[in-house]
């Protein structure tokens, strides 16, 4: 009897132990940088910002959702040229590609 209880224990703390860490491996931390806005087109929304080697680098999200687009209309051509400070991570898609996610935008003044 005290047997079949620790090895229900010992099984059910190295299912819940596996659990966790596999979820946490799928969690990224969200990125954070502040960035100019290039422009809107076919392929998306274009920031340009400085990278951690100080050069500077493109970031383009396909896709932005209806609700930051209402705070900011990305696709009208006043904010091309404005400093934004952005929040984003990434998305795997099922072909194991990365794509950005935009998570919130915040025009800075």
């Amino acid at each position: 009897m005290k047997y079949t209880i620790v090895k229900t224990v010992f099984i059910l703390f190295v299912g819940v132990s596996f659990a966790l860490t596999t979820k946490q491996n799928k969690f990224i931390d969200p990125i954070k940088i502040v960035a100019t806005f290039q422009g809107y087109d076919e392929y998306g929304y274009t920031f340009s910002f400085e990278n951690e080697e100080g050069d500077e680098d493109v970031i383009t999200f396909e896709t932005i959702s209806e609700e930051l687009l209402k705070v900011h209309n990305l696709q009208d051509d006043t904010f091309i040229g404005e400093v934004f400070e952005i929040t984003y991570d990434f998305k795997v898609l099922d072909d194991e590609v990365e794509t950005p996610v935009l998570q919130s935008i915040k025009k800075i003044e």
